[in-house]
């Protein structure tokens, strides 16, 4: 939960007060529900018992695209005294291995924007801006 936590922190120190505090209880359910579902696949970067690094992505299987076999990955993380490291490039790796190994079409992934290090490094892989997503704080709005 420590390394969780050092990526919700970094998220924050972007975004500023985006994120909630984080719930660890909450956060392990939703580790050991990843875990058990077949469409999910968790990789980890160890050293020893030491967790290192991670990386969470979906299968989804889309039939209204031409090339159905879809790949999201939800989180990537890790540790940050190891970033810059290649961690994060071995994991990565290892992903695109196993895609194309079981006829993965696409990798997709979301980004936020004032995350320019995790976007630099997807763009080294590729990856290309293909949709914006857009958000609106209502209590900041004012018509």
């Amino acid at each position: 939960m420590e390394l969780c936590r050092e990526v919700r922190q970094y998220h924050t120190d972007i975004l500023g007060g985006y994120f909630a505090e984080q719930d660890d209880a909450f956060e392990q359910s939703g580790f050991l529900a990843t875990l058990e579902d077949d469409r999910m696949t968790a990789l980890v970067a160890e050293e020893g018992e030491e967790i290192n690094g991670y990386l969470l992505a979906e299968k989804k299987y889309s039939p209204y695209l031409r090339e159905p076999n879809v790949v999201h990955i939800s989180n990537i993380g890790v540790k940050k005294g190891l970033r810059g490291k290649g961690i994060g490039k071995k994991l990565m790796d290892a992903l695109f291995e196993m895609c194309k190994a079981e006829g993965v079409d696409e990798i997709r992934l979301g980004v936020f924007n004032k995350n320019t290090v995790a976007y630099k490094f997807y763009e080294r892989y590729g990856f290309e801006p293909f949709e914006q997503r857009m958000s609106i704080r209502l209590k900041e709005h004012t018509v």
